[in-house]
């Protein structure tokens, strides 16, 4: 999406359009950014981020900004216009604003490339309430997903608002929106009303995905990642990474990761633990390796979706927002190391979307041998991944190897971190493990998708399925 910088005459129309709200308290930082268009300051040496955490704090902006960008702000003034105070304040970087109709508009902060600017920065206002929300595995029983058909001209938030409930998110471009209801007796009516709405093309539940068990230290040393990038540029093959923050410091990924994209606040990184979503990241680069032979550089790259921060737990759809995020990213590939029990009409219509359009889905068959479909795994548009044991010759005895598992790989892996070695088993690894090996075949042969697919669920089935 190509995004122009707003005039200063258009951005004060939109600045004043969008401040219809009651004076804010006063920040702590020394910024106030009140509802009448003017704004006061007196800022020395502040951290960038604090002053856009005080700025999405007290304005009505989704404000996004590139990571690591590791400025200060100082200066003073008084009474300026919305509009002169931006320029004041984000004087060393550029920033664009993207009006939105129905819902709020979005500030983006960058130094180059807006489309750089893809971390969130969420008011500790608003974390403060998610955090109190407790999400478990299994169907959220207050919240729903509501789909409106296209053209429908039903506002949503007065829905929602006739219906009790609050719009918490939303995804934009496919008329998808979350409902949360004080007690699920609410929700039970509000669906009732809502199948009967004409204007409504489907309600569904949320369901609550755990964050994947962290992986053990071990007293061994993990075989080298013989991969380098390449060091023409040009386009390659992305994959899509939707799961935990990827850690860039003190892993062997760093070089191949494209900036990440957070769905759910700031990471819950660590420098003694690895993250899951850094652990799949090594396990791709290893099954592209392997894809490779000899050849030892390479233009893949990987697109981290943190759909947990710091939560243990999120839902399937942060999940699917990941995945709408990955897309619009132009991700190629999309691997997915997580599943829930229950098949979502929200994540079968995005994965639907992503895959009429020529995009590759991966998705872990889940580590309980019970034979029931595990999703999105199970989707027909999906390949499903199971592990294999450490011959290889068959099925690990805790995976999964239902009728809609299409491919396997080893269930195991190690992952360096700060000079240390991590080991985990699962079929996480496999699928990730796949996602590297269809970006190698795609990358080197130049085969579409679909034929990747083909070679995948031909060459990778699962030992006794046959091809």
């Amino acid at each position: 999406m190509k995004i122009a910088m707003l005039t200063l005459g258009f951005l004060a129309a939109v600045i004043v359009s969008a401040a219809n709200e009651p004076n804010p308290a006063p920040s702590a930082i020394g910024l106030n950014w009140n509802a009448d268009g003017m704004a006061s300051a007196q800022l020395e040496k502040c951290p960038l981020e604090k002053v856009l955490l005080s700025l999405s704090e007290q304005s009505r902006w989704q404000v996004f900004v590139e990571p690591e960008l590791g400025l200060h702000v100082t200066t003073r003034f008084k009474n300026l216009t919305h509009a002169q105070a931006l320029r004041r304040l984000l004087s060393d970087v550029n920033f664009a604003i993207i009006p939105s109709p129905k819902a709020l508009s979005k500030l983006l902060v960058y130094k180059t490339s807006s489309e750089k600017a893809v971390v969130r920065i969420i008011p500790t206002t608003r974390l403060a309430k998610r955090n109190k929300v407790k999400i478990k595995p299994g169907k959220i029983p207050n919240e729903l997903v509501v789909t409106l058909e296209p053209d429908s001209g039903i506002d949503i938030e007065d829905l929602a608002a006739e219906l009790g409930a609050k719009v918490v998110g939303k995804i934009d471009g496919l008329d998808i929106y979350r409902l949360r209801f004080e007690n699920e007796q609410q929700a039970e009516k509000a669906q009732a009303l809502l199948e009967k709405n004409e204007g409504v093309a489907s309600v569904d539940s949320n369901y609550g995905i755990a964050r994947p068990d962290v992986l053990s230290p071990v007293g061994i040393a993990a075989p080298p990642l013989n991969l380098r990038p390449s060091s023409v540029d040009g386009d390659g093959i992305v994959i899509g990474l939707v799961d935990s923050s990827v850690q860039r410091n003190g892993s062997q990924v760093s070089d191949f990761l494209l900036p990440e994209i957070s769905m759910a606040g700031p990471a819950a990184d660590s420098t003694d633990q690895v993250n899951h979503g850094t652990s799949m990241a090594e396990t791709i680069l290893r099954g592209l390796s392997a894809s490779l032979d000899d050849q030892q550089e390479t233009s893949v790259k990987i697109l981290p979706i943190d759909v947990y921060g710091q939560s243990e737990n999120t839902s399937t759809f942060e999940v699917a927002l990941g995945v709408q995020a990955a897309i619009e990213a132009g991700a190629d590939i999309i691997s997915l190391s997580l599943g829930s029990d229950e098949q979502n009409d929200l994540m079968r219509a995005v994965i639907q979307a992503g895959a009429s359009s020529g995009i590759l889905f991966l998705a872990a068959a889940g580590n309980e041998p019970t034979g029931q479909p595990v999703y999105p795994a199970a989707q027909a548009e999906v390949i499903g991944v199971t592990a294999l044991n450490r011959s290889g010759r068959s099925v690990a005895n805790y995976a999964n190897s239902g009728s809609f598992v299409e491919a396997a790989a080893p269930g195991a892996g190690v992952t360096v971190f700060n000079n240390q070695t991590f080991y985990g088993t699962g079929t996480s690894f496999s699928t990730a493990y796949v996602a590297g090996v269809a970006a190698g075949i795609s990358s080197t042969q130049g085969l579409p998708m679909l034929e990747v697919r083909r070679l995948i669920a031909t060459e990778m089935n699962p030992p006794g399925t046959g091809p």
